[in-house]
């Protein structure tokens, strides 16, 4: 059973999140992989090797979807290259 953050749990389907509202990487994780590849800790390896945007407000990692998805082309293009 896969743990769900609360406000992914209310809103489970990513079509419900704008592209550009703001989310932590583990909510973020649980929203767009509920059964993995990624975790939180996967978007935080991410964002220390420069290949995932997030804003920093208090201290918090935030992500977009328009983020994840910029994360997940650039990844796309890198490994046809």
């Amino acid at each position: 059973m896969t743990r769900k953050t609360r406000r992914v749990a209310a809103r489970p389907d990513p079509a419900d999140w704008a592209e550009d509202e703001l989310m932590t990487l583990a909510e973020a994780a649980d929203l767009m992989w509920p059964s993995g590849p990624l975790t939180a800790s996967s978007l935080r390896t991410a964002y220390r090797a420069g290949e995932l945007e997030v804003v920093m407000i208090a201290r918090k990692l935030l992500v977009t979807k328009a983020g994840l998805a910029a994360m997940t082309e650039a990844a796309r293009r890198k490994v046809r290259t």
